[in-house]
Protein backbone atom coordinates (compact mmCIF):
# COMPACT_ATOMS: atom_id res chain seq x y z
CA UNK A 1 0.00 0.00 0.00
CA UNK A 2 2.83 2.30 0.89
CA UNK A 3 4.59 1.44 -2.36
CA UNK A 4 1.46 2.26 -4.29
CA UNK A 5 1.13 5.69 -2.60
CA UNK A 6 4.79 6.48 -3.32
CA UNK A 7 4.24 5.59 -6.96
CA UNK A 8 1.27 7.97 -7.17
CA UNK A 9 3.32 10.77 -5.59
CA UNK A 10 6.12 10.27 -8.15
CA UNK A 11 3.63 10.32 -11.06
CA UNK A 12 2.03 13.50 -9.68
CA UNK A 13 5.38 15.26 -9.28
CA UNK A 14 6.38 14.24 -12.82
CA UNK A 15 3.14 15.67 -14.20
CA UNK A 16 3.69 18.96 -12.31
CA UNK A 17 7.26 19.22 -13.61
CA UNK A 18 6.09 18.61 -17.18
CA UNK A 19 3.35 21.22 -16.82
CA UNK A 20 5.87 23.75 -15.53
CA UNK A 21 8.18 23.17 -18.49
CA UNK A 22 5.36 23.44 -21.02
CA UNK A 23 3.99 26.58 -19.41
CA UNK A 24 7.42 28.24 -19.31
CA UNK A 25 8.08 27.47 -22.97
CA UNK A 26 4.73 28.91 -24.06
CA UNK A 27 5.28 32.37 -22.52
CA UNK A 28 5.39 35.18 -25.16
CA UNK A 29 8.79 36.41 -26.20
CA UNK A 30 9.98 39.63 -24.59
CA UNK A 31 9.07 42.75 -26.64
CA UNK A 32 11.82 45.24 -27.57
CA UNK A 33 11.76 48.48 -25.65
CA UNK A 34 9.75 51.21 -27.34
CA UNK A 35 11.92 53.65 -29.28
CA UNK A 36 11.40 57.38 -28.58
CA UNK A 37 9.60 59.23 -31.37
CA UNK A 38 11.97 61.28 -33.57
CA UNK A 39 12.11 64.94 -32.62
CA UNK A 40 10.20 67.15 -35.06
CA UNK A 41 12.40 69.04 -37.49
CA UNK A 42 12.85 72.72 -36.70
CA UNK A 43 10.94 74.90 -39.15
CA UNK A 44 13.11 76.29 -41.92
CA UNK A 45 14.09 79.93 -41.50
CA UNK A 46 13.22 82.63 -44.01
CA UNK A 47 15.01 82.44 -47.35
CA UNK A 48 16.73 85.14 -49.36
CA UNK A 49 14.25 84.52 -52.17
CA UNK A 50 11.20 84.95 -49.93
CA UNK A 51 12.63 88.04 -48.22
CA UNK A 52 13.62 89.90 -51.40
CA UNK A 53 10.77 92.26 -52.24
CA UNK A 54 9.73 94.73 -54.91
CA UNK A 55 9.22 98.38 -53.96
CA UNK A 56 5.48 98.13 -53.21
CA UNK A 57 5.86 95.16 -50.84
CA UNK A 58 9.08 96.47 -49.28
CA UNK A 59 7.80 100.00 -48.63
CA UNK A 60 4.52 98.62 -47.23
CA UNK A 61 6.54 97.41 -44.23
CA UNK A 62 7.51 101.00 -43.36
CA UNK A 63 4.65 101.39 -40.91
CA UNK A 64 4.97 103.32 -37.68
CA UNK A 65 8.14 105.13 -36.64
CA UNK A 66 11.60 104.49 -38.05
CA UNK A 67 14.09 103.11 -35.50
CA UNK A 68 11.17 102.02 -33.31
CA UNK A 69 8.69 100.00 -35.37
CA UNK A 70 11.09 99.27 -38.21
CA UNK A 71 14.71 99.94 -39.22
CA UNK A 72 16.19 100.91 -42.59
CA UNK A 73 19.74 99.82 -43.47
CA UNK A 74 21.35 101.73 -46.34
CA UNK A 75 24.24 99.78 -47.94
CA UNK A 76 25.47 102.60 -50.21
CA UNK A 77 28.81 104.36 -50.05
CA UNK A 78 29.22 107.81 -48.46
CA UNK A 79 29.83 109.25 -51.94
CA UNK A 80 26.53 107.85 -53.21
CA UNK A 81 24.68 109.25 -50.23
CA UNK A 82 26.37 112.63 -50.71
CA UNK A 83 25.13 112.77 -54.30
CA UNK A 84 21.71 111.18 -53.92
CA UNK A 85 20.76 111.93 -50.27
CA UNK A 86 19.39 109.34 -47.80
CA UNK A 87 16.30 108.56 -45.78
CA UNK A 88 16.48 110.39 -42.46
CA UNK A 89 17.05 107.94 -39.61
CA UNK A 90 18.44 105.16 -41.81
CA UNK A 91 21.49 103.19 -40.66
CA UNK A 92 24.42 103.28 -43.07
CA UNK A 93 26.66 100.27 -43.64
CA UNK A 94 29.05 100.78 -46.55
CA UNK A 95 28.74 97.26 -47.95
CA UNK A 96 31.66 97.72 -50.33
CA UNK A 97 34.08 98.45 -47.49
CA UNK A 98 32.68 96.03 -44.88
CA UNK A 99 30.41 93.15 -45.87
CA UNK A 100 32.10 92.60 -49.23
CA UNK A 101 35.42 92.23 -47.39
CA UNK A 102 34.11 89.71 -44.84
CA UNK A 103 33.40 92.14 -42.02
CA UNK A 104 30.01 90.72 -40.99
CA UNK A 105 30.52 91.94 -37.41
CA UNK A 106 29.51 95.39 -38.62
CA UNK A 107 25.91 94.14 -38.60
CA UNK A 108 26.05 93.42 -34.85
CA UNK A 109 27.75 96.76 -34.27
CA UNK A 110 25.25 98.84 -36.24
CA UNK A 111 22.19 96.94 -34.99
CA UNK A 112 23.27 96.71 -31.35
CA UNK A 113 20.16 96.63 -29.16
CA UNK A 114 17.79 95.89 -32.06
CA UNK A 115 15.54 92.87 -31.42
CA UNK A 116 16.16 89.85 -33.64
CA UNK A 117 12.53 89.84 -34.76
CA UNK A 118 12.47 93.54 -35.65
CA UNK A 119 11.61 94.57 -39.21
CA UNK A 120 14.91 95.38 -40.96
CA UNK A 121 14.53 96.95 -44.42
CA UNK A 122 17.74 96.78 -46.48
CA UNK A 123 18.44 98.76 -49.65
CA UNK A 124 21.32 100.05 -51.76
CA UNK A 125 21.15 101.98 -55.06
CA UNK A 126 20.05 99.38 -57.59
CA UNK A 127 19.27 96.33 -55.42
CA UNK A 128 22.42 94.31 -56.12
CA UNK A 129 24.17 94.82 -52.79
CA UNK A 130 20.93 94.42 -50.83
CA UNK A 131 20.23 91.02 -52.40
CA UNK A 132 23.86 89.90 -52.15
CA UNK A 133 24.08 90.62 -48.42
CA UNK A 134 20.59 89.72 -47.17
CA UNK A 135 21.70 86.20 -46.18
CA UNK A 136 24.21 87.68 -43.73
CA UNK A 137 21.42 89.44 -41.83
CA UNK A 138 19.26 86.30 -41.85
CA UNK A 139 22.19 84.20 -40.63
CA UNK A 140 22.62 86.63 -37.74
CA UNK A 141 19.05 85.81 -36.68
CA UNK A 142 17.23 88.84 -38.09
CA UNK A 143 14.32 86.81 -39.40
CA UNK A 144 12.38 89.86 -40.55
CA UNK A 145 15.16 91.34 -42.68
CA UNK A 146 14.01 92.23 -46.22
CA UNK A 147 16.04 93.35 -49.25
CA UNK A 148 14.67 95.83 -51.79
CA UNK A 149 14.93 94.53 -55.34
CA UNK A 150 14.88 97.89 -57.08
CA UNK A 151 16.40 101.33 -57.54
CA UNK A 152 16.04 104.07 -54.95
CA UNK A 153 15.60 107.85 -55.04
CA UNK A 154 15.73 110.39 -52.19
CA UNK A 155 15.56 114.06 -51.33
CA UNK A 156 16.49 116.24 -48.37
CA UNK A 157 12.87 116.55 -47.20
CA UNK A 158 12.52 112.86 -46.36
CA UNK A 159 11.16 111.62 -49.67
CA UNK A 160 12.10 108.07 -50.61
CA UNK A 161 10.97 106.30 -53.77
CA UNK A 162 11.77 103.08 -55.57
CA UNK A 163 11.34 101.61 -59.02
CA UNK A 164 12.45 98.83 -61.36
CA UNK A 165 15.10 99.69 -63.96
CA UNK A 166 16.62 97.33 -66.51
CA UNK A 167 20.11 98.63 -67.17
CA UNK A 168 20.41 96.40 -70.23
CA UNK A 169 17.66 98.26 -72.08
CA UNK A 170 17.42 101.64 -70.36
CA UNK A 171 21.13 102.59 -70.20
CA UNK A 172 22.14 103.50 -73.74
CA UNK A 173 25.36 104.48 -75.50
CA UNK A 174 25.34 107.58 -77.78
CA UNK A 175 24.24 105.93 -81.03
CA UNK A 176 21.30 104.11 -79.46
CA UNK A 177 20.37 107.15 -77.34
CA UNK A 178 20.31 109.49 -80.37
CA UNK A 179 18.27 106.94 -82.31
CA UNK A 180 15.42 107.73 -79.89
CA UNK A 181 15.32 111.33 -81.19
CA UNK A 182 12.59 110.67 -83.72
CA UNK A 183 10.31 113.54 -84.71
CA UNK A 184 10.10 116.88 -82.92
CA UNK A 185 11.64 117.53 -79.51
CA UNK A 186 9.03 118.58 -76.98
CA UNK A 187 6.31 116.83 -78.97
CA UNK A 188 7.37 113.37 -80.13
CA UNK A 189 10.10 112.96 -77.54
CA UNK A 190 11.62 114.91 -74.65
CA UNK A 191 15.17 115.44 -73.44
CA UNK A 192 15.63 115.92 -69.70
CA UNK A 193 18.97 117.40 -68.65
CA UNK A 194 19.65 116.51 -64.99
CA UNK A 195 22.78 118.66 -64.67
CA UNK A 196 22.80 121.69 -62.36
CA UNK A 197 21.17 124.88 -63.65
CA UNK A 198 24.58 126.54 -64.04
CA UNK A 199 25.79 123.70 -66.30
CA UNK A 200 22.57 123.82 -68.29
CA UNK A 201 22.86 127.57 -68.80
CA UNK A 202 26.43 127.16 -70.08
CA UNK A 203 25.20 125.01 -72.96
CA UNK A 204 22.43 122.50 -73.62
CA UNK A 205 20.45 120.71 -76.33
CA UNK A 206 17.87 123.10 -77.74
CA UNK A 207 14.47 122.21 -76.35
CA UNK A 208 15.86 120.16 -73.43
CA UNK A 209 14.14 120.50 -70.05
CA UNK A 210 16.36 121.11 -67.02
CA UNK A 211 15.38 119.14 -63.89
CA UNK A 212 18.70 119.03 -62.05
CA UNK A 213 19.46 116.08 -59.83
CA UNK A 214 21.55 117.94 -57.25
CA UNK A 215 19.69 121.27 -57.23
CA UNK A 216 16.12 120.05 -57.77
CA UNK A 217 15.31 116.32 -57.59
CA UNK A 218 17.26 115.65 -54.39
CA UNK A 219 16.41 119.01 -52.81
CA UNK A 220 12.62 118.96 -53.16
CA UNK A 221 11.40 115.95 -55.11
CA UNK A 222 7.74 116.98 -55.03
CA UNK A 223 8.45 120.41 -56.55
CA UNK A 224 10.82 118.97 -59.16
CA UNK A 225 8.37 116.27 -60.23
CA UNK A 226 5.56 118.85 -60.37
CA UNK A 227 7.67 120.88 -62.79
CA UNK A 228 8.40 117.77 -64.83
CA UNK A 229 4.73 116.78 -64.93
CA UNK A 230 3.80 120.26 -66.11
CA UNK A 231 6.35 120.04 -68.93
CA UNK A 232 5.59 116.38 -69.77
CA UNK A 233 2.01 115.48 -68.76
CA UNK A 234 2.00 112.16 -70.64
CA UNK A 235 3.54 109.49 -68.37
CA UNK A 236 4.13 107.25 -71.42
CA UNK A 237 6.04 109.90 -73.37
CA UNK A 238 9.50 109.05 -74.72
CA UNK A 239 12.03 110.68 -72.35
CA UNK A 240 15.80 110.81 -72.92
CA UNK A 241 17.84 111.68 -69.83
CA UNK A 242 21.45 112.84 -69.69
CA UNK A 243 23.94 114.57 -67.40
CA UNK A 244 27.65 115.34 -67.87
CA UNK A 245 29.21 111.92 -67.33
CA UNK A 246 26.34 109.47 -66.76
CA UNK A 247 26.45 109.17 -62.98
CA UNK A 248 23.71 111.69 -62.20
CA UNK A 249 21.58 110.34 -65.05
CA UNK A 250 21.56 106.94 -63.32
CA UNK A 251 20.20 108.59 -60.19
CA UNK A 252 17.87 110.85 -62.13
CA UNK A 253 16.13 108.01 -63.95
CA UNK A 254 15.19 106.48 -60.59
CA UNK A 255 13.40 109.71 -59.59
CA UNK A 256 11.65 110.04 -62.95
CA UNK A 257 10.50 106.42 -63.14
CA UNK A 258 9.43 106.47 -59.49
CA UNK A 259 7.12 109.34 -60.49
CA UNK A 260 5.35 106.99 -62.90
CA UNK A 261 7.03 107.69 -66.24
CA UNK A 262 7.27 104.44 -68.16
CA UNK A 263 9.34 105.15 -71.28
CA UNK A 264 12.63 106.56 -69.98
CA UNK A 265 16.20 105.91 -71.14
CA UNK A 266 19.47 107.50 -70.10
CA UNK A 267 22.71 108.38 -71.85
CA UNK A 268 25.33 106.18 -70.22
CA UNK A 269 28.20 108.26 -71.51
CA UNK A 270 29.98 111.60 -71.09
CA UNK A 271 28.27 114.60 -72.70
CA UNK A 272 29.03 118.27 -73.35
CA UNK A 273 27.23 121.12 -75.11
CA UNK A 274 27.91 124.73 -76.07
CA UNK A 275 25.85 127.91 -76.02
CA UNK A 276 24.60 127.30 -79.56
CA UNK A 277 23.13 123.93 -78.65
CA UNK A 278 25.83 121.91 -80.32
CA UNK A 279 26.61 118.79 -78.34
CA UNK A 280 29.07 115.94 -78.46
CA UNK A 281 29.96 112.74 -76.66
CA UNK A 282 33.33 111.98 -75.14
Amino acid sequence: MMFRNKKLIIIFMALMLALTVVTGCSQPAAQPAAQPAPAPEAPAGPSVEDNTLTWDDWSAKMTGTINKDYYVVDLRTPDEIGLEKALEGSINIDANETLAKGNDAIIDEKLAGVAKDAVILIHCKSGGRAKANLAKFLDKGYVNAFALNGWTSFDTKGYMGGTSIDSNTEFLKPEAWEAKMEGEIGKDYYVVDVRDAKEYDAGHIKGAINIGLRDQLTVDNAAAIAALTSAIPDKDASILVHCAAGKRAKAGIAHIKAAGYTNVVILDNAFKADKDGNYSFE
